[in-house]
């Protein structure tokens, strides 16, 4: 129980009982007697639970409340991350008793259901499940949030799911579309009723954006409609749904979006702002027509993104390092590269928060904008009024600027100007499309660029890829033969790594978010001398490595002996360059 969300009284009462609840927790070693007594005291005199005053004051840790309570009442304690829930359980129980009581059917056996609840004690919360399935309860202790994503997952999505096969063979409900309030901002939660599309669609947005998830696909196919989330890079089915059902669906996001329902044979583009709880995102939406009929894809833009430093984003002490000297300098271009998908503009944000003062005027040229940072000046691309990469780095240096962030490099005009705005003064940061820091160096020649202003103007290049982070629930170790320690060069000194297994938690991936691996190209004396030298992108990276650069797959290795990811997936990231 990461906070007290109790709605019974019998559990409440147990937190409050100083002598009997508080003893058992000294008696165990959970807490210590001074704790216990400066717990006691401030409880007493406040008209506080004990618990909570020993967890405010870290006596007692949060990780820890509810195997304390299931010992103390003799009542286990399930991770339901581990479980393997039945669905068809998992539905005697309406959502809304569920939801109410904080609570999910788990299995049912010889007239007896296990129940997992956020309170076993509560008394009314059992007797109602009696009375609506008959059969006994075996109540056991689960968390809040494993039990909300259950709910949302077997009792929300999937009856959703059922409710929308049940309508498609009848006359759908598409009129009740138009009455959902279309505005940038709208709380749909409020308004999905009964309507069964509406209520679907919610559904899979709201666990989309709980789970992670960067797209939603909502895809016609010539025998059905099917949903598929993006989860850390890879495409997973998770909805197959009747044809029938997809002019409604496609509607209902098309309303949400502010897009045009009639115009269905043109590409377009919406925007909105979700809620999932406390958390609120932005999605942007994009529809296609195709020979079954129109797709669409959704965007999710979780602002938490924009706020990420550079340490969460994975990098090594050493690469941090490296990187910050370089934004101190006044001058400069800094390269971020690697493959489309690799997380390049992620990696700009979180160098632009470490620039952001109120001391400094900072440019963006992005295209689009995914993210709005507060004390940067962001610009659009508008390619139909004209407003291009090129155009707008040439009047963003009549902005008086210090620091420029070019969303990407694509053309040998582009290129030109930052490298000059480089050379006159400002800090420049931009990406490219290459597999290696030292391929940059030869892609900007091959665009056009002379060495000796290349020598001159970049500083260093930062090369990355996203490699899936194993899930901290369902990881397990396994013994790595001498065969595959050669072959992958893995230290001798390393016996075992862990590999992904799957569990709820991961939604049975065995992984859950990313982090990055990276290579850094510092732009040292050598390096420049090579590059006047017109020596190949190899030459210049043989340099580096000499120099104390680590490769991205070396860099990934050090990731996968630290038990952060796999080596299936640091291989699976950089085959094209080590191959």
């Amino acid at each position: 129980m990461d906070h007290p969300r109790l709605s019974g009284t019998s559990l409440v009462t147990i937190m409050q009982n100083y002598d009997g609840f508080g003893q058992f927790l000294l008696a165990q070693g959970y807490v210590d007697e001074e704790g216990l007594s400066v717990g006691t005291e401030l409880a007493s005199q406040n008209g506080e639970s004990l618990v909570d005053v020993l967890m405010s004051r870290g006596v007692l840790p949060k990780s820890r409340l509810s195997e304390a309570v299931s010992r103390y009442l003799g009542i286990p304690e399930v991770n339901l991350t581990r479980v393997n829930i039945d669905s068809s359980v998992a539905g005697l129980i309406p959502e809304e008793i569920a939801r109410r009581y904080t609570l999910i059917p788990l299995e049912r056996r010889s007239g007896v259901l296990r129940v997992a609840m956020l309170d076993p004690t509560h008394e009314r919360a059992l007797r109602d499940v009696r009375m609506l399935t008959g059969l006994d309860v075996e109540p056991v202790f689960a968390r809040a949030e494993d039990i909300d994503a259950a709910i949302r997952k077997f009792l929300t999505v999937e009856q959703s799911v059922a409710r929308l096969a049940h309508y498609a063979d009848g006359v759908f409900e598409d009129q009740t579309i138009w009455s959902i309030e279309s505005s940038e901002t709208t709380d749909f939660e409020a308004q999905e009723g009964e309507v069964p599309t509406l209520k679907f669609v919610y559904s899979v947005l709201h666990e989309a954006v709980v789970q992670g998830v960067s797209d939603i696909h909502w895809e016609p196919r010539n025998s059905g409609f099917v949903v598929r989330y993006r989860i850390d890079g890879k495409l997973i089915r998770k909805h197959d749904l009747s044809a029938k059902v997809a002019r409604s669906i496609v509607s209902c996001l098309k309303v949400m979006a502010q897009m045009d329902v009639a115009e269905r044979r043109f590409p377009q583009d919406g925007r909105m702002t979700f809620s999932a709880g406390l958390r609120r995102v932005d999605l942007r939406m994009s529809s296609m027509p195709t020979v079954y009929g129109e797709k669409i894809v959704v965007r999710i833009l979780d602002p938490e993104m924009a706020q990420r430093s550079l340490n969460d984003l994975g990098m090594r002490s050493e690469v941090e390092k490296g990187v910050q000297t370089l934004l101190q300098r006044p001058n400069g271009l800094l390269l971020v590269v690697g493959p489309t998908g690799s997380g390049k503009t992620t990696t700009l944000y979180a160098l632009l928060r470490e620039l952001n003062a109120e001391e400094q005027n900072i440019i963006s040229i992005e295209e689009p904008v995914e993210y709005k940072l507060t004390g940067v000046n962001q610009v659009q691309v508008n390619l139909p009024a004209g407003l291009t990469f090129p155009v707008g780095l040439k009047h963003s240096l009549r902005q008086d600027p210090d620091v420029i962030m070019i969303g990407e490099i694509r053309d040998e005009e582009t290129a030109r100007i930052a490298i000059t705005a480089s050379l006159t003064g400002h800090l420049v940061l931009s990406t490219l499309h290459t597999n290696t820091a030292a391929e940059a160096l030869a892609r900007l020649i091959d665009m056009g660029v002379e060495p000796f202003l290349l020598a001159s103007a970049v500083s260093g290049v930062l090369s990355q890829r996203l490699v899936r982070r194993l899930c901290e629930h369902c990881k397990t170790l396994y013994k790595v033969s001498e065969a595959e320690k050669r072959v992958l060069r893995i230290p001798t000194s390393v016996s075992q790594l862990y590999r992904a297994v799957g569990c709820l938690d991961c939604l049975g991936t065995g992984f859950r978010g990313r982090i990055g691996i990276h290579e850094f190209l510092l732009y040292d004396q050598e390096i420049k001398e090579l590059v006047l030298s017109v020596q190949n992108a190899r030459d210049i990276e043989q340099q580096a490595i000499v120099s104390g650069m680590l490769t991205v797959y070396e860099d990934g290795l050090l990731k996968v002996i630290q038990g952060l990811t796999t080596v299936e997936e640091v291989l699976r990231v950089t085959s094209s360059i080590e191959g």
